[in-house]
């Protein structure tokens, strides 16, 4: 019996696995270049990640939770979609979101739900006296200032700290967060409205959610500080919405380094190590910086 071996057929065979092979290795070489592959992801799956977003936006459909970014989020014509998933666990939420005009924005919050636990809500009825519910969340800002950031506002008027944690245009319920504290409480003493007291609930439950997170308390507080802190650019419940920063590459390091800013900010930045080192060799005992989440 005579066996005929196809030199040609068996030639082409072994090209086409050597261009197969290659093929494999570029393909993962470019998703390990893509600006935001993150080898380390842990258990940040994508179908999880979504099932967070639509519980959030059932929320808003039943009107349990408000937000500047929640139209934006969960309409059906909806500017924000789900691009990838940066961390998933049960006290970190990252996600990157891709928008319409073909940006991204970063969806953060420290907890996966809205009102998973009896904690997570200031108001679990919808409230009955406007001026006891307003004392109460001013109470609970004042502490969590105090206690997170050693914050005092004794000489800031409540509806001042509102304008200063949130911004006046992210208040929906302005009448009322906005206005003179001391001529809210006379007006809304004797007077109740179920729609209002519904909605002033709600955006009650939702910026206390926002201002029981670490991160948003303190980069919303000092927003001036723009070269310090990432801009915040809204909310929709217990998730805020910050801007995108993408690393640094070498022609934008170049350009930082030939700018007239970037003497300033070395000086400071100078400073700052030197006052991080004498806490370690100037005080009676080394302090110890916590890292701040």
């Amino acid at each position: 019996m005579k066996i005929t071996i196809h030199w040609g057929r068996v030639f082409g065979l072994f090209i086409a696995i050597i261009v197969g092979f290659i093929a494999i290795i570029c393909f993962k070489l470019i998703n390990k270049s893509n600006q935001f592959y993150d080898e380390d992801i842990g258990q940040c799956d994508m179908h999880e990640a979504q099932e967070i977003i639509d519980n959030l936006c059932e929320l808003y459909s039943l009107s349990q939770v408000t937000g500047s970014h929640c139209s934006s989020l969960c309409n059906i014509n909806s500017t924000l979609t789900l691009a990838q998933c940066l961390s998933l666990s049960q006290s970190k939420i990252v996600l990157l979101m891709s928008t319409n005009t073909s940006s991204y924005v970063v969806l953060k919050s420290t907890r996966r739900y809205f009102d998973k636990h009896h904690t997570d809500l200031l108001f679990h009825e919808p409230i009955v006296s406007i001026p006891s519910a307003l004392l109460t969340f001013y109470d609970i800002i004042n502490s969590t200032l105090d206690r997170h950031l050693g914050i005092s506002n004794d000489n800031l008027k409540n509806e001042d700290l509102i304008r200063r944690l949130f911004r006046y245009d992210r208040i929906e319920n302005s009448m009322i967060l906005l206005d003179k504290f001391e001529e809210v409480i006379v007006k809304y003493n004797d007077y109740y409205e179920h729609n209002l007291a519904l909605s002033l609930t709600t955006e009650l439950n939702t910026l206390f959610s926002l201002i029981t997170q670490h991160e948003f308390l303190l980069s919303h507080y000092y927003r001036s500080k723009h070269e310090l802190m990432p801009k915040i650019i809204g909310w929709c419940g217990h998730i805020y919405i910050t801007e995108h920063l993408t690393p640094l590459n070498h022609p934008m390091i170049e350009e930082q380094l030939n700018s007239e800013t970037w003497i300033p900010k070395a000086w400071l930045a100078n400073r700052l190590l030197q006052l991080i080192d004498s806490f370690d060799s100037e005080l009676h005992v080394p302090l110890h910086l916590c890292d701040l989440r």
